[in-house]
C-alpha cells in the first residue's frame, strides 16, 4: 500500500482523474435509508457553517489503485472499494446541478458541479468522472448527461432512483442553500483515502473489507470466483451477464423472492442452491453456499468450469422458463406442469427445485415428463392430506436424483419404482384408504386445506358456469361450514362434554371446510344452518359447496359423508401412482 491519509471528497472530483468500478464490485445497492443517512450528514454540516462552526462529518474508506496511464491527460483508477458512497456523491452533485439557476447570483454553480463531474483530455473529449461497470453503465451515464431531471426517466434501478430522490430533496432549496450543499460535501465529509501498490491484490482486499460489513451475496461472490482469472472472462457476457444482469428484468426476476416457511430466498439463490446439489448429490446449506462452491470448484479444471458455466447457464433458462405467479393465477386442471407448480408455490416447498431442475434436464419427452411432475403432485398432497412431515424434504429430494441416476433410465417408471419403495414416515407415499381416512379426521392450517380443495374444485368445475375450465384461486378463503362458535345456535339437546369435543375436533376437518370468494360477517358466519346456507349460496358456485346447501341439517353425519365425497374426488384428481 502506497498511502491512507485523511482526504477531502474533492479531491476526487478534479485534473484527470477517472475512476474505474472494476469487474469484481457489487452493482449499485445502495437505497433510500442510505441516501437519507447522507443527507442528514449534510445537513447538519450545512447548520454548523451557517452558524460559523468549524465541523466535519468522517463517512468512510475510498481504496483505489492506479491503472496504467493511457494518455496524458487522463490517469484512471481503479475504485477498489468506496463505489456506493462515491457514486451517490456524483448523484448527488449532478442533482444539485441539474437543480441550480442558470441566472442570478450563483449561475455559475451548475456548470462548476458539471465541470467536477466531468474532464476533458487532450483531444478535447468529454469523459464522466466515475465509469461503471456494464451493469450499471448505461444508467449512470444517463444521469451524468441529461441536460434536464425529465430526461432521467423514473427506472426501476437504484441509480435512477437516487438521482430522483436527491433532485426532489435539493428542488425546495434556493441556490445558496445548494451552494452551501455542494460545498459541505465536497469539503466537510473526508474520508480515509487508501492507494495501494501494483502488487496488492484489490480484489481480495475487496473481499475481506466486505466480509466485515454489509456481505455479498452468494451470486456477487460465485461470480468474482469464477471470472476472476483472465481466461474465464471471456464467457462472462455469455454465460453469466446475459443470463442474470443484462437489463432490469432479469434483477427483478433473479432477485424476487419466494418463501420456504419463514425463510425467504430470491430466485438467484435458489438456482444455485438446486444447481450445487445438481452436480455434487450432496445436501447443501444454503447459509454456506458460496463456501460449498468454492471447495467444489477448487479442483477443478477451466475447462470444467467452461463446462459447468455452459450447464449452469442451461438451468437458469430452464428456470427462467418455470410458471410465473402470473400465470399461475389463472388454472386448468389438464396443465399437470402449472398444477403442480401452484402446489409448490401454496405450500411453500422450495426444496424441491434441485428434482425439479434435474427432471427437467433429462426428460425432454414431454408426456413423460408430465407424468413425473403428476406423481410428484400426488406425493406431496397425499402426504400434506395425511400430515406426514416436510421436515426432511431436502434430504428426500436429493435421494431421489441420486436414486433416479442409478436406475439407469430416468422416466415415470423409475420415479414410480423409487417411491413405492419408500417405507418411512418420513418418506412414505399414503395409500388409498389412508388418504380417504385423513378427509374424516385430519386438521390443516387454512392455506393447505384452501390449496387440497381449490384442486378438488377445479378438477370438478362446471362448464355451464364458465365458458372455460378455468379458475383461480385468488381471493377464495376457508369457510367453516358448522362454525367453530357453534354452541349458541348449533347445540344438540343431551350433549355430554365428550360430544362437544368430538364435534369441536370434527368441524376441522375437510369435510367441513368450503371455499368463499368472500369472507362471511362474523354475524352470518355464526348463525343457524338455515341462514348460513343461503349466505353460502350468494357466496360460492362450485359444487364442493353447492351440492350440499339444499340439506336440512348439517351436523357431524353430513360433515363426515361430504369427507367421504371429497376423499373420492381426492382419489380422481389424485390417483395412487
Amino acid at each position: 500500500m502506497q498511502s491512507a491519509i485523511k482526504e477531502k471528497l474533492q479531491a476526487y472530483f478534479q485534473h484527470g482523474l477517472q475512476y474505474q468500478v472494476p469487474f469484481f464490485q457489487r452493482t449499485y445497492v445502495w437505497g433510500e435509508t442510505n441516501w437519507e443517512n447522507l443527507l442528514e450528514h449534510v445537513e447538519v454540516e450545512v447548520k454548523a457553517v451557517r452558524d460559523g462552526k468549524s465541523s466535519e462529518h468522517f463517512i468512510g474508506t475510498i481504496i483505489t489503485k492506479p491503472l496504467p496511464q493511457e494518455n496524458l491527460s487522463t490517469q484512471l483508477m481503479q475504485l477498489v472499494d468506496g463505489q456506493q458512497r462515491l457514486t451517490t456523491v456524483a448523484i448527488a452533485l449532478k442533482a444539485l446541478a441539474d437543480t441550480a439557476s442558470t441566472t442570478g447570483e450563483f449561475s455559475h454553480l451548475r456548470s462548476r458541479l458539471i465541470g467536477m463531474l466531468t474532464f476533458q483530455d487532450s483531444r478535447g473529449q468529454v469523459h464522466l468522472r466515475i465509469k461503471h461497470s456494464r451493469v450499471d453503465e448505461e444508467a449512470f451515464e444517463m444521469v451524468m448527461r441529461a441536460n434536464t431531471i425529465a430526461e432521467v426517466p423514473d427506472a426501476e434501478n437504484n441509480i435512477s432512483k437516487a438521482y430522483h430522490y436527491f433532485a426532489g430533496r435539493f428542488s425546495v432549496l434556493d441556490d445558496e442553500r445548494r451552494d452551501q450543499f455542494a460545498g459541505v460535501i465536497l469539503q466537510r465529509l473526508p474520508v480515509i483515502a487508501m492507494l495501494l501498490n501494483d502488487n496488492d491484490d484489490e480484489q481480495e482486499i475487496f473481499d475481506t473489507i466486505n466480509s466485515l460489513g454489509e456481505r455479498l451475496t452468494t451470486a456477487e461472490l460465485l461470480k468474482n470466483h469464477l471470472f476472476r482469472e483472465p481466461d474465464m472472462r471471456e464467457l462472462y457476457d455469455t454465460h453469466w451477464f446475459e443470463v442474470f444482469e443484462e437489463d432490469e428484468d432479469d434483477h427483478k426476476f433473479w432477485g424476487t423472492t419466494k418463501s420456504a416457511g419463514r425463510v425467504k430466498r430470491t430466485n438467484l439463490e435458489l438456482l444455485l442452491y438446486s444447481v450445487l446439489i445438481i452436480e455434487t448429490g450432496e445436501e447443501v446449506s444454503i447459509e454456506k453456499l458460496f463456501t460449498r462452491y468454492k471447495a467444489w470448484l477448487k479442483d477443478k479444471s477451466k475447462e470444467e468450469q467452461k463446462n459447468f458455466l455452459a450447464r449452469l447457464k442451461a438451468h437458469a433458462e430452464t428456470y427462467r422458463a418455470f410458471p410465473s405467479e402470473e400465470e399461475l393465477a389463472q388454472l386448468t386442471f389438464s396443465d399437470a406442469e402449472r398444477r403442480l407448480f401452484h402446489v409448490i408455490d401454496f405450500l411453500e416447498i422450495t426444496t424441491i427445485y434441485p428434482l425439479l431442475l434435474f427432471v427437467f434436464e433429462q426428460v425432454k419427452e414431454e408426456d413423460e415428463r408430465r407424468a413425473m411432475l403428476s406423481m410428484m403432485e400426488c406425493y406431496l398432497v397425499r402426504r400434506l392430506v395425511c400430515r406426514l412431515t416436510s421436515k426432511n424434504y431436502n434430504r428426500s429430494f436429493i435421494q431421489l436424483i441420486n436414486e433416479l441416476r442409478q436406475a439407469g433410465t430416468i422416466d415415470a417408471a423409475a420415479l414410480r419404482t423409487i417411491i413405492q419403495g419408500y417405507g418411512e414416515d418420513t418418506t412414505r407415499l399414503p395409500q388409498d384408504l389412508e388418504f380417504e381416512k385423513a378427509f374424516g379426521t385430519a386438521h390443516l392450517y387454512n392455506a393447505y386445506a384452501l390449496e387440497v380443495l381449490f384442486l378438488i374444485a377445479l378438477k370438478k368445475l362446471n362448464p355451464r358456469l364458465s365458458d372455460r375450465n378455468v379458475l383461480s384461486a385468488e381471493g377464495f378463503s376457508v369457510e367453516h361450514m358448522m362454525p367453530k362458535k357453534w354452541r349458541e345456535h348449533w347445540s344438540k339437546t343431551g350433549m355430554t362434554p365428550d360430544d362437544q369435543l368430538a364435534r369441536d375436533q370434527k368441524l376441522k376437518t375437510l369435510g367441513n371446510l368450503t371455499l368463499v370468494k368472500q369472507p362471511l360477517n362474523s354475524s352470518m358466519r355464526n348463525s343457524s344452518w338455515s341462514k348460513k346456507r343461503k349466505a353460502l349460496k350468494t357466496h360460492s358456485l362450485l359444487n364442493i359447496t353447492t351440492d350440499y346447501l339444499d340439506l336440512d341439517t348439517w351436523d357431524e353425519n353430513a360433515i363426515q359423508k361430504r369427507a367421504g365425497d371429497l376423499a373420492k374426488d381426492a382419489l380422481g384428481v389424485w390417483p395412487m401412482i
